[in-house]
């Protein structure tokens, strides 16, 4: 392949295939085709992937844990994707932490819930009365909608017809393309069509993980899990990490670890800490289905060339966590190179390498804190310093949560590694983790928490009842807001009467002038009806908007038209106001 490097660019009319329609795949077509309309760009997007993701178990299985981590649900509802109640099966506010001197309930600082667990799929084998959408075809449609053409014939081969991409599949013509890009994952063969270009590409280094299903129903589910993810640090060999996740009528169990086997699976099964979280009758061994499916350790090499990029697991992820937050980021870092860059080698060394490379880099960091991670397994005695800490800290109003922010970092995969690792260290950090470690030589238990039946324990935010007011005009303001349900009454407080200013509804935002400035809130917000509403933090968003600008485009473009909308409204006014004047002077 011998190519002009300034002449690989996408040009009006170019092509762009996509084989592989998870998370990564759908996350790229959607971007691609959203940052190709704002700069003018006309392009077209296949994507190759022959799953159906409405079917349940081993024929359509993507791996049924998914969880949309607390950074990542806030990121993409500014980005304008509101993942919705009938995919999030359930909303996560809190992590229960079992260890076998005791348990305790780590709640969010929002009191909020701000973490999705999902299917992938449509569900396991044996499903039953199956009432939520898939994650990955939700994704899918997304993309979808904004023109990406979707072709469910299974990729045979690829290759170079010239120095453009070659799609071969099993029943169609073969198809040439300016633009291939790989989606595949790194549990399909399909990642060996990348490796026979032999461009450089190596695949990531993996290790296996197992996650089995129970099915319980919704009401058991509710009773003895909550809206908890449960995780378990347990003196187990081989043992890293291991967690339950509710989802609608079923729990999902996650194990990773090194060498797991079915041995293993039911050393944890048997612990009374595992046992403590089921009703009493449960067997363990019901399960509806299983797999070993592998996760990476180390990130690829060199996953791009001219005019083929690989994006999301078959490049990089981050370690033990949140791979549907990097299939997000490697996936717009990606489109936002294809479409402003080009399609280079070396553009996508300059400005796509270095995404995957700052996930690759963080992970090392990781490893460091999996290794204090182990060393409190292995100690009981530090185990019991880590419960009198965190129980303090949720016991006591106005404590700094020190421990608590650290595990609750680590277990959502929401925050990088190193800032962890930064909070872990921190002198008074470690001072007052010393002192709980010396007195813990007695065990402290917490009560779990069970969940008050309400009608949106599952939906993600948080509901505000009719009238109640979400922000107080005057107040100061650190965050934005993103309605998931309902509607929402701006007033304002004008010579002692409140004024309506707009009426908001679903996936629209408010409160964003916080985020650019520190003056204090210039309205007030109510509930008009019940309304579910969901907080996107300040530092979170700015950080984002820091790696990726267009996300500020995208919150500019709704400032525009709410200005363009007012404008109209004063000259609507304005012209009323004239006519009724020239009417009383006749």
């Amino acid at each position: 392949m011998q190519n002009n490097e300034n002449n690989l660019k996408l040009n009006d009319g170019d092509r762009v295939a996509v084989i592989g329609c998870g998370p990564a795949g759908s996350f790229f077509s959607f971007f691609l085709l959203e940052l190709a309309e704002r700069a003018g760009l006309d392009v077209s997007v296949d994507i190759y992937d022959s799953k159906d993701f409405s079917k349940c178990g081993p024929a359509g299985c993507n791996h049924c844990g998914g969880i949309v981590s607390e950074s990542l649900v806030q990121i993409l509802a500014a980005e304008g994707i509101n993942i919705p109640t009938d995919v999030a099966q359930k909303g996560i506010d809190s992590y229960v932490l079992h260890m076998d001197v005791g348990s305790v309930e780590i709640k969010t600082s929002v009191q909020e819930k701000r973490i999705a667990s999902m299917f992938r799929g449509a569900g396991p084998l044996g499903s039953k009365d199956i009432k939520y959408g898939s994650f990955d075809r939700y994704l899918q449609e997304l993309a979808m909608n904004k023109g990406a053409r979707l072709i469910t014939d299974r990729v045979k081969s690829i290759g170079f017809d010239i120095d453009l991409p070659l799609v071969n599949t099993s029943e169609g013509p073969s198809e040439t393309y300016n633009l291939l890009v790989g989606a595949v994952g790194v549990n399909t063969s399909a990642l060996k069509l990348f490796t026979g270009l032999e461009f450089g590409y190596q695949q990531p280094q993996t290790t296996k993980t197992f996650i089995c299903e129970f099915f319980l129903g919704i009401e058991t589910v509710k009773k003895y899990f909550g809206n908890s993810m449960h995780v378990f640090l347990l003196n187990i060999p081989r043992l890293e990490f291991a967690a339950l996740v509710p989802k609608g009528s079923n729990v999902t169990m996650v194990l990773l670890g090194k060498e797991i086997d079915r041995g293993l699976v039911h050393s944890l099964l048997d612990t009374p800490e595992v046992k403590r979280c089921f009703p009493p009758d449960w067997d363990n061994k019901s399960w509806l289905c299983q797999c070993f499916p592998k996760i990476n350790i180390k990130s690829a090499i060199k996953p791009y060339t001219d005019r083929v990029v690989l994006i999301g697991d078959c490049a990089t992820t981050k370690l033990y966590k949140n791979g549907i937050g990097a299939a997000y980021y490697t996936a717009k870092a990606a489109a936002t190179t294809a479409v402003f860059k080009g399609i280079s080698d070396a553009d996508f060394h300059k400005h796509y390498w270095p995404a995957c490379k700052t996930i690759s880099n963080d992970n090392k960091i990781g490893g460091v804190v999996f290794t204090f991670t182990r060393v409190i397994q292995r100690l009981r005695f530090v185990r019991r310093g880590v419960l009198r800490m965190t129980s303090g800290e949720q016991q006591k109003k106005g404590l700094c949560p020190r421990m608590s922010m650290v595990l609750w970092d680590t277990f959502t995969g929401s925050t990088p590694y190193r800032n962890i690792l930064l909070r872990a260290i921190y002198p008074f950090f470690l001072i007052r983790f010393l002192f709980e470690t010396i007195i813990g030589f007695v065990s402290v238990k917490k009560t779990i928490k069970k969940p008050n039946e309400n009608i949106e324990v599952d939906a993600l935010g948080h509901l505000y009842k009719d009238g109640e007011a979400i922000i107080n005009q005057g107040e100061a303001g650190d965050c934005m807001y993103v309605i998931q349900a309902g509607k929402v009454t701006v007033v304002q407080l004008k010579d002692g009467k409140e004024v309506k200013v707009a009426e908001l509804g679903e996936g629209d935002f408010f409160g964003e002038m916080a985020l650019f400035d520190r003056k204090i809130r210039s309205a007030t917000v109510r509930s008009n009806g019940d309304a579910r509403v969901l907080t996107v933090d300040k530092k979170t968003l700015l950080l984002r908007i820091q790696e990726d600008p267009s996300m500020a485009l995208h919150i500019m473009q709704t400032i525009i038209g709410r200005l363009r909308k007012l404008t109209e409204q004063v000259s609507s006014m304005k012209a009323n106001d004239r006519r009724d004047w020239d009417g009383r002077k006749k």
